[in-house]
């Protein structure tokens, strides 16, 4: 028996495959047979248990010698044969033997719960070297613990895990384990501390930097597991001497979500380059609203940009504040607070986005940046309380609750008059009762659904008299379809559900359906999409896109066209709501992909097999379509092509068709190429002359295209060349050399066949700009009912293909609005009522065909940015201008007195921008970001020079200045950088002082001569006077009043419709692939990083040549540094 060890038993039963509770009953009576001496005085000490308190207080009164050397000895016996059994173990887990033998360990440790031996097993655990078995060990140890439900053990686990079970785990080395393993012991420790009903406070700094480290790698693998594990060490885990994982927003616990009539004290952001002494002065900030302010910018950019649905979301929204402020915090906000926090927040953030709409951009119309707050606030901030709150319903109805009255009173009118369709002229302070919902109910439905609130609460949210029928309302997240039958049937298998509504559905249909009625699924679900439960757009947006992605791997070319046909209309928001539950450049590098790695397929093809013949439609419909969406997400959603052709390597930007075509969308040239990248080719010269030769003749001569011609010609060369011989055909009508109108309407009708649709997209395009000039010529009113007539064609076909349908309304949507602008100027006026009022007009009985149909493809589908009017009925009597461009900045106010009312925002510290920030970037575009930062900063040198800060005591302090140049850059830097790898990038760029010639750096030597009044300082002769703060809607929230209304008149023959551009399709040129070293500089090539880095070196050039003096250029370094600072601590 002496040599038998537990060891070699584990190994037998190994061998005979027992299982772990037969060998538990093996090694018991082993254990007993091997160390009866301590199964007899195990047995004796529990005879003896109820005189246990007696023995105590006696051996505390006589403390002899005899008893304490029996203990000891008693001790050292158990000890020693604990360790002995502990070597073997470790023997065990080391052997590359069946993983059962962890299961065994763990059943003598674990399940007869060993306090002894595991704090004796443990440290042992750093001698194991086979990750195999230890992982299994620690698997099975994290199964146990979460199923643990005896009452006895856990008492006993929970005393244990502060100074036996944590400590040991946090000090095995981190460093030398796997993945799988960091992911194993992440996960034991989670379900251990959740049984700890308190935090742990531990003391060893072994502990803290394994702790830290085990963090560290996690964050590297597994980002969603390592938030979940941060939040638990945030709440369970304490150590010793150190802050708190996560800092509470403020010093007052209170102040957990932005104020709006009565801010509380929030502390000032202070640089780290601020004397010790400045902190006193912070306390002088309680009305600057800073926080208020930085979340605002935070949350906006967060939406603006596509990052809501970053499983990180919550996490770096709650290092905010310990981000900008460096005043340490002692109270952990737990995620339930947080949650409270942010839902205050969100809803005191949109209230300023409509306030600032409704009072500062009366003459914009913001859809697309509403439409991403509100599927934020009603679908996104939903799943973030599922995923992360304790579901008690207090963490909403708190939120709900404590929002500020002017907040909600600003929601409530502001969809009041939204439905009412009613006038920004009429009494800001009509509070009369409507029956209108707002989106706090739209938020409450949201919870309804994932179970999070009963269906009664939103009756808590209505006025005294309104009252909502809760038995109406959906409880449950489940997707509904409606059968042929018309009954509803349960969506149980997403993936397999949106594969079959794709393989039944006709693509000509998506478009004709008035009442949308079909009985495809799919179809149904994505007209419906802004009532379906937040969990299931989730889904269904993962499993959208996942069939997209195996869709273009087997080129499955009819699936390819139909999913992009239903992105590309984005019914009832869907593709926006998409693109926010995923990543827009990741769709966009797909299609990128697709179109310019495909090849046609089409040559040598049969053109009488049947099947040959389907196939060919489905590619260049495909092909098409591909093309037609990513010119949507270029236009309405802001995804370059070039950016993300920048971001991801494998795609190519000297040879991208796609990237070339997008650039030079409305431009036609004068001749064709067929290979545009080879003009100097002889042969290909001739052969693209052959080409148009034979097209022309059989278009207009023959009366019909040979299928040899189609064959010999691929898609992509078709986008060019239908373009250049319409251009051809119309201008040789304007000039009167084509007469015959009807002979040329046949060759017209072609260009609506499938294979030949691509074609029209250009087309479009440039006949705005042909029009325009149409306009601006005399021609005869033939030639001009000619050319009329002949677009007739293309807009108002008299029969269509039925495969032509769908794209024919998808690619005259695209520039439909610009091509509405320039029609309508062909309209007549019929009276002038003395110019009070639009009077009626009269058009040409082949223009208003023309308008009319605009009007109605732009009705089958939301659009963004788009003055309602415009789509809406003819409005005769507007008093209004209709304004075509996304903003019409210049409509109402000069430049000056726009950018005098936003310096002077950010020189009073408002809570948020004057103007909403898609407004502020597109003025940021017109002006360029350079005049935009120069006046900025000079204005500001000057206000704060000149009147100090408004609201401090403390008006000429450099601290106080230092506070509005913190909230100007912390804009700047936010605006420049939407990743953390991109804030990476820009810092090592800007960190670079490598010395630049004059010819390397991108700005003019000559902007080195500015002198402070160059740029035009916004100022006023005068600060203006504080506003009231009980002011309800002179700057909603409490502000003083930036507005400059009261200026002199300007003069009002202004450019006043400067954003009336001709289309949104940006002129990018392709160039060679950039280096890796400038790769961040050409991406951000309109960013402030790089303006300001770029000065700064020729500024340093400058002074070496004493072109400016030491105190200019310390100056500008001091911005720059500021900038740079700014970029190492925000949060993105």
């Amino acid at each position: 028996m002496e040599k038998e060890s537990v060891y070699n038993l584990a190994l037998k039963c190994a061998e005979r495959q027992l299982t772990s509770m037969e060998f538990s009953n093996l090694y018991k009576e082993f254990f007993n047979e091997k160390f009866p001496s301590l199964i007899q005085e195990e047995e004796e000490d529990t005879t003896t248990t109820a005189n246990i308190n007696e023995v105590k207080k006696a051996s505390d009164l006589v403390d002899t010698p005899s008893n304490n050397t029996a203990a000891t000895a008693d001790t050292t016996h158990l000890h020693e044969a604990l360790d002995i059994v502990c070597s073997d173990f470790v023997k065990i887990l080391n052997l590359e033997k069946p993983l059962i033998l962890a299961d065994y360990i763990v059943e003598v440790l674990l399940v007869n719960y060993n306090s002894d031996m595991i704090k004796c097993f443990l440290p042992k655990l750093n001698s194991v070297r086979n990750s195999l078995l230890l992982a299994h060990f620690f698997s099975k140890s994290c199964s146990f613990f979460a199923k643990l439900s005896d009452t006895l053990i856990i008492d006993q686990v929970r005393k244990d895990l502060g100074n036996v079970i944590v400590p040991n785990i946090l000090s095995l080395d981190m460093n030398s384990m796997n993945k799988e393993l960091i992911a194993i012991v992440s996960k034991l420790l989670q379900t251990t501390l959740k049984l700890s009903p308190s935090p742990i406070l531990l003391t060893s700094a072994g502990c803290k930097n394994g702790s830290f480290t085990l963090l560290n790698q996690l964050s590297q693998t597994n980002k969603l597991l390592f938030k979940r594990v941060s939040q638990t060490f945030e709440a369970k885990l304490h150590f010793k001497d150190t802050k708190p994982f996560l800092n509470k927003d403020s010093t007052n616990e209170f102040v957990g979500s932005p104020s709006l009539t009565s801010p509380q004290y929030i502390p000032s952001p202070l640089s780290s380059t601020k004397p010790p002494g400045s902190v006193n002065s912070a306390a002088k900030y309680k009305d600057m609203k800073l926080l208020r302010y930085y979340k605002n910018i935070w949350l906006n950019n967060k939406i603006i940009n596509w990052e809501i649905s970053n499983p990180d979301f919550l996490s770096k929204y709650s290092a905010i504040t310990s981000s900008i402020f460096q005043e340490s915090f002692n109270s952990v906000q737990n995620l339930d607070q947080l949650l409270t926090d942010l839902i205050e927040t969100s809803f005191t953030c949109f209230a300023q986005f409509v306030s600032n709409k409704q009072y500062h951009q009366a003459n914009s119309n913001l859809t697309l940046l509403e439409r991403k707050w509100v599927i934020f606030i009603t679908k996104h901030l939903p799943l973030l309380i599922l995923e992360n709150s304790s579901r008690s319903p207090r963490v909403v109805t708190n939120a709900l609750d404590n929002i500020d009255e002017k907040v909600v009173k600003a929601i409530r009118i502001y969809f009041t008059e939204k439905d009412d369709n009613k006038t920004n002229n009429e009494d800001l302070f009509d509070d009369y009762p409507s029956t209108s919902l707002d989106i706090r109910h739209d938020f409450i439905k949201g919870l309804i659904m994932l179970n999070l609130q009963p269906a009664s609460v939103i009756n808590n949210y209505l006025r005294e008299d309104q009252m909502i029928d809760t038995s109406i309302l959906p409880t449950r997240d489940d997707l509904f379809v409606r059968n042929l039958q018309g009954i509803q049937e349960v969506v149980h298998n997403t993936n397999s559900f949106i594969i079959s509504s794709l393989d039944t559905l006709e693509l000509e249909s998506i478009t004709e359906s008035i009442t949308h009625d079909s009985s495809n699924g799919l179809f149904q679900v994505l007209h419906n999409f802004e009532s379906v439960a937040p969990t299931k757009q989730r889904e269904i947006v993962k499993a959208f896109l996942s069939i997209f992605e195996d869709a273009i791997k087997e080129l499955n070319y009819n699936r390819i066209a139909k999913i992009c046909a239903l992105l590309f209309f984005n019914f009832s928001h869907s593709l926006t709501t998409i693109l926010s539950f995923s990543s827009p450049a990741a769709l966009m590098k797909t299609l990128i992909k697709f179109v310019d790695l495909s090849r046609n397929g089409r040559n040598g093809s049969n053109g009488n097999d049947e099947s040959s013949e389907y196939e060919t439609i489905n590619i260049s419909l495909s092909f098409s379509w591909a093309i037609l969406l990513i010119i949507n997400l270029t236009q309405t959603y802001g995804i370059s092509v070039v950016d993300v052709a920048l971001k991801y390597p494998e795609l190519s930007i000297k040879n991208s068709f796609i990237i070339n075509f997008i650039s030079n969308l409305p431009n036609v040239s004068d001749k064709y190429y067929l290979e545009e990248s080879n003009v100097n080719d002889s042969d290909m010269l001739t052969k693209s002359h052959n080409t148009v030769q034979s097209w022309l003749c059989d278009l207009f001569v023959n009366g019909s295209i040979t299928d040899q011609l189609i064959q010999n010609i691929e898609t992509r060369q078709l986008a060019n060349l239908i373009p250049f011989i319409v251009k051809q055909v119309l201008l040789s009508v304007e000039i009167g050399v084509l007469t015959d109108i009807s002979s040329l309407i046949g060759g017209f009708e072609y260009f609506l066949q499938p294979l030949l649709l691509v074609g029209l997209i250009k087309t479009f395009y440039w006949l705005e700009q042909f029009l325009s000039c149409v306009k601006n010529d005399t021609i005869s009113e033939d030639i001009l009912q000619g050319i009329f007539n002949l677009l007739n064609t293309l807009f108002n076909p008299v029969t269509l293909n039925e495969d032509s349908k769908a794209f024919h309304t998808a690619v005259l949507r695209l520039n439909a609005i610009p091509l509405l602008k320039v029609l309508r100027k062909f309209r007549v006026q019929s009276q002038s009522n003395y110019g009070i009022y639009s009077s009626d007009a009269q058009g040409d009985p082949n223009l208003e065909p023309l308008i009319a149909k605009l009007v109605a493809v732009l009705n089958v589908s939301p659009v963004y940015d788009v003055d309602p009017r415009i789509i809406n009925s003819e409005n005769d009597y507007s008093r209004k201008q209709l304004g075509y461009g996304k903003f019409l900045i210049l409509n109402e106010n000069p430049i000056n007195k726009i950018m005098t009312n936003q310096i002077n925002s950010f020189w009073s510290l408002h809570s948020s921008t004057y103007y909403n920030l898609d407004y502020l970037f597109e003025l940021i575009e017109l002006v360029t970001p350079k005049s935009f930062l120069f006046d900025v900063l000079k204005t500001l040198e000057y206000k704060l020079a000149t009147y100090g800060v408004p609201g401090s005591e403390n008006k000429r302090g450099s601290l106080d200045s230092e506070h509005v140049f913190d909230y100007f850059f912390y804009f700047l830097v936010l605006y420049d950088v939407k990743t953390a790898e991109e804030a990476s990038q820009l810092i090592e760029y800007m960190e670079n002082d490598a010395k630049k010639s004059k010819g390397d750096v991108d700005i003019k030597g000559e902007d080195l001569h500015e002198k402070n009044d160059s740029a035009e300082v916004r100022q006023e002769t005068q600060p203006k006077a504080e506003a009231t703060q009980d002011d309800d809607f002179d700057m909603l929230f409490g502000e003083n009043d930036t507005s400059t209304q009261a200026y002199e008149e300007e003069e009002e023959n202004e450019d006043n419709d400067g954003n009336n551009r001709t289309n949104n399709v940006p002129m990018i040129k392709a160039e060679e692939t950039p280096s890796k070293t400038n790769k961040i500089s050409i991406l951000k090539r309109h960013s402030f990083a790089v303006l300001l880095h770029e000065r700064k070196l020729l500024n340093d050039l400058a002074l070496e040549n004493g072109e400016i003096t030491k105190t200019e250029n310390e100056k500008f370094i001091s911005y720059h540094d500021k900038y740079l600072c700014m970029l190492k601590t925000c949060v993105f």
